[in-house]
Parts: C-alpha cells; structure tokens; sequence
C-alpha cells in the first residue's frame, strides 16, 4: 500500500492542507496520514495538542483515505523529520512510503537533519506551484517528484491573525467555541454581550453570502469585527475622532464607533481591504453607492436575531432575494427610527435612504 506522511504545524489545518492531501491522495493512490508536529521547527510554540487534533480531526472526517498519526505530538520534544521517517518506516515495512512536501520546502530540503536518509527511505513529493523558481540541484540529488494541481495559497498564520478564513465550517466553529486565535484577541476589546451580537452578525453575514454564492470569508471578518471599537470610552473616541475622522465629528456620537472601528481593523488587526473597512466604517448610518459587502453588513447588523425584536420576516425577505431584501431592511429601519425620535438627521443616513429608498 502507498503511505504519504504529510508533516506540518496544521495550527490551524486549513483548505489549503486538505486540498494538497486530496492532489496528493488522488495521484499516488494512496493513504495521506497527517503528522501534526508538536511545535513547528520554524515556530516558537504552538497550540495544545488537544485543540490542533480536534480540528484535524473534523477537516479530515468527511474524506476517504485520510488518517492521522500523533506520532510528534507524543514525543517529549518535536523530532525531526528523518525520526518522523524511521517511524514510519518501521510500522510500514512493506509499504511505499512518499513524504509529501510544500515547493518552497524544496530549496532548503539539503539544509534540513539528514536530507539523504529521507530520500532514501521515502519517495519525496512536492506540491507544484506555478511561478515559484525550485532548486533543480535538490530535485536531482534527492530525487525528488512534483504533483500538480488547482492551488489554494493559504497560510495558518493569517486564518490567526484574521487575514484569511480558509478554513471549513466545522473548524470555524471549533475556534469559535473554543475561544482560539482571533476570537481571543478580539473578545479583549468588547464585553461579552457586544462579543455575541458581533459574533451573531458574523454568522448571518457568512450564511448570507454563502447562499448569494459572495466572499463568505470577507463577509464573515467585516461582520466580527464591525462593533470592535465599542469598548472605547466617549472621551477617548472624542479624542480619536478629532484627531483621526473630524469631517465626521457632526454625525454623531452614536455612530462613532463605526469610524473607530476602521481604525481598529487596520491598526490591530492589520485588515486593509478596502470593502472590509467600509463596511465597517458605515455599518450603522449606511451611505450612498454601497457596495454589496456594506449593504451586507449593513442589513445582518441589523436583522440580527440576538436584536430585541423580531426580525424573522426581514431575515426571510434577505434570503428571498438579495437587493429587494436590502431595500426592505432599509425601509423597515427608517421607520424604526422615526417610531422611536431616533436621531437620524445626519448626512449619511439621509444620503443612504435618499439615494435608495427616494
């Protein structure tokens, strides 16, 4: 039988892994067995072992010829990889072994612990990737083969840090529920309560696009992140609003916070998508000319059913159809504010249902 031992940090595992291991998988014919390291040999720590097998446990559980093995995770120390090898070696003495690399590991696989003693006792495989120069002297000397496929560019650390969500709906949820990576970070910021409406909004949000077949994760970052600056006082966000947004000081202190949230998003969590940010910046007022990803924020802050009110029936007019659907959140919140002497005689709002409701 053909093993392929597929090695990494996996802190997260994320699209990009599983969609290697299936190229993998599918062209040599055999069963991917992923290695999660204990700490990464590039890393300084890692997540506990608990945390990254559950997560690779559920990306894995709905593909054939997948396993893992916690061979490293149960060492004292991480080994490297050519122990890894002699591991595998040993539980699999009549097997072919392949040993399933990145391309960019390929110009520093002769620096690595005992290169040609992998080479000799596994096939190595690097995943090919378009436009990336290799090292035609380590391909040569430890023989090594390229697999070819559609390419995911992924990294572990921006899912981290919040640059990316490319990972599936189930460990979404796992680091959601777990208080993980970003969710962490961003829970410093606001109360809990604040922290579920943001997290609810998220939700509606990514199941939104999802249906409308729209970026699901940048959905899903503008949603989480678009009340990030509730946790500012008033004098400080008097402050900042001087400094940072004065053309925006009349519009008021209680939409304050969508401005700061723009900083906050660039500032902290490094977000520099331009949609992502105004979709923030003007999730409470909304604005004329929005794009699609503010009207979607706009509308799930909204319709959110953690609200105090029910919302079923605009939630449904969103799921029927995208544009009637805004428009009719729109109206509803209008008249919501009129209903109750809110203050809505501020440029923005005026220019949004102006330029949308006339």
């Amino acid at each position: 039988m053909n093993r392929i031992i597929f090695g990494g940090g996996f802190d997260p595992v994320h699209l990009g892994h599983i969609n290697m291991a299936l190229i993998a998988r599918d062209t040599l014919k055999g069963e991917v067995i992923f290695v999660p390291a204990k700490v990464a040999i590039w890393k300084s720590d890692s997540i506990d072992k608990e945390h990254k097998l559950a997560m690779l446990r559920l990306a894995i559980a709905k593909y054939d010829g997948f396993s893992i093995d916690e061979y490293e995770l149960n060492q004292k120390e991480q080994p490297r990889s050519y122990k890894t090898v002699e591991y595998f070696k040993n539980k699999y003495p009549k097997d072919k072994l392949y040993f399933l690399i990145g391309q960019d590991q390929v110009n520093s696989f002769d620096e690595w612990m005992n290169p040609d003693q992998i080479a000799k006792d596994t096939q190595i495989v690097y995943f090919k990737r378009p436009k990336y120069v290799v090292k035609q002297e380590n391909i040569d000397r430890f023989k090594m083969k390229a697999i070819e496929g559609p390419e995911l560019d992924v990294s572990s650390s921006d899912i981290r840090n919040l640059k990316s969500l490319a990972v599936s709906e189930e460990v979404l949820k796992y680091i959601e529920d777990n208080c993980l990576y970003f969710i962490g970070k961003i829970k410093t910021y606001i109360k809990e309560t604040r922290f579920s409406h943001s997290l609810s909004v998220a939700h509606v949000a990514y199941n939104l696009a999802k249906k409308y077949q729209l970026d699901c994760q940048r959905a899903y970052i503008a949603g989480v992140l678009h009340d990030i600056a509730k946790g500012i006082g008033k004098d400080e966000s008097l402050t900042l609003m001087k400094q940072l947004y004065p053309e925006y000081l009349d519009i008021g202190a209680y939409a304050y916070h969508q401005f700061l949230g723009e900083m906050v998003a660039k500032r902290d969590f490094d977000i520099q998508d331009e949609e992502i940010l105004n979709a923030i910046k003007f999730h409470t007022t909304g604005r004329k000319d929005m794009c699609w990803l503010e009207k979607l924020i706009y509308v799930s802050d909204k319709i959110d059913p953690l609200r105090p009110y029910d919302s079923s029936k605009l939630m449904k007019a969103m799921e029927e159809d995208f544009n009637s659907g805004f428009l009719t959140v729109l109206k509803a919140n209008y008249e919501y504010l009129g209903s109750k002497n809110k203050d809505i005689d501020n440029r923005l709002s005026e220019e949004c249902f102006k330029a949308y409701l006339g």
